[in-house]
C-alpha cells in the first residue's frame, strides 16, 4: 500500500511540473508524417500555437520552461525519426533530419523559436517520406523528376534541367508526366508552387509581394491570379483563413 502511495505522489508531482501534449495529439504529427502531408503539419503548426505559453504558465520560470521544452523537443526528434523510418524513409537520411535539429535546438533562445524548429523539424520528415512515397507510386525516372522540382521553387526551373535529371530528352521527360500524371510539367510545377505558397502564407509573415518573388513568379498579379485559380480565393483571403 506504501508503495502504491508512493507511485502516486511521484505521478501526481510529475504531472504538476510538466506539460505534456497528449498522444492523441502527437499521433496527428505523427500520422501526417506517415503519410507524407506536410501540409498537415502546417496545419497543427497553427492549431497548437499556444503550447508555448501554457507551458510557461504551468513553469516557475522561463528558463525552466526552456529546459523542460527543450527536453520534450528532443523527444520529438527521436519520435518522429521512428515514424518516418517506418513510412520508408532511409534511416541515415532520417538520422539526418534529427541530429541537424537536435543540433538547433540547442541555439533557440525562446519558446517560440523552439516550438517553430519542432514543427520545421516535422515538416522536413513529412516533405521526405512524401518524396518515399512519390517513388513507391510512380516510375522511379517521374519521381526523380518530382523531386527535383520540389528542390528547385525558389529558382527558375527550365524543362531542360528537369530532362537531364533523369538523362532523358525533354519531349521524353513531357511525356511521362502527362501519361503517369495526367498534366504538363509547367501544370505541375505550379501546383507545387502554389503549395508552397499556402506554407509561407500560413507560417511566415512574409508579405504576397515577398512570396510571389521567392517563388519566381513574374509578378505579383499573375501569383495572385494563379492561385485564385487554383484555391478560388486570393492568397490575402487564404491567410486569413488560415490565422
Amino acid at each position: 500500500m506504501a508503495n502504491k502511495q508512493t507511485i502516486n505522489l511521484i505521478l501526481s508531482r510529475t504531472r504538476r511540473n510538466h506539460v505534456y501534449l497528449p498522444y492523441i495529439k502527437k499521433k496527428q504529427y505523427f500520422d501526417a508524417i506517415q503519410e507524407g502531408n506536410a501540409g498537415r503539419i502546417s496545419e497543427l503548426s497553427q492549431q497548437n500555437y499556444e503550447y508555448p505559453t501554457a507551458l510557461f504558465n504551468k513553469c516557475g520560470s522561463y528558463s525552466d520552461a526552456m529546459s523542460k521544452m527543450h527536453y520534450e523537443s528532443v523527444c520529438a526528434a527521436s519520435e518522429m525519426c521512428v515514424i518516418a523510418i517506418q513510412a520508408g524513409l532511409l534511416d541515415m537520411v532520417a538520422y539526418d533530419i534529427r541530429d541537424q535539429f537536435v543540433k538547433e535546438f540547442e541555439h533557440a533562445v525562446s519558446l517560440p523559436d523552439l516550438y517553430d524548429l519542432v514543427h520545421g523539424m516535422a515538416h522536413d520528415f513529412a516533405v521526405k517520406v512524401r518524396y518515399v512515397l512519390k517513388s513507391k507510386k510512380h516510375s522511379l525516372r517521374l519521381a526523380r523528376m518530382m523531386t527535383y522540382i520540389e528542390e528547385h521553387l525558389n529558382e527558375k526551373i527550365e524543362l531542360v534541367q528537369i530532362a537531364d535529371e533523369v538523362n532523358l530528352s525533354r519531349t521524353y521527360a513531357s511525356a511521362i508526366f502527362k501519361e503517369e500524371l495526367g498534366i504538363t510539367i509547367s501544370e505541375f510545377i505550379l501546383r507545387e508552387r502554389i503549395a508552397e505558397a499556402k506554407r509561407l502564407l500560413v507560417e511566415t509573415d512574409l508579405t504576397i509581394a515577398d512570396i510571389a518573388e521567392r517563388l519566381t513568379f513574374c509578378s505579383q498579379s499573375y501569383f495572385t491570379k494563379s492561385f485564385t485559380n487554383i484555391e478560388e480565393m486570393t492568397p490575402g483571403e487564404y491567410r486569413k483563413r488560415a490565422l
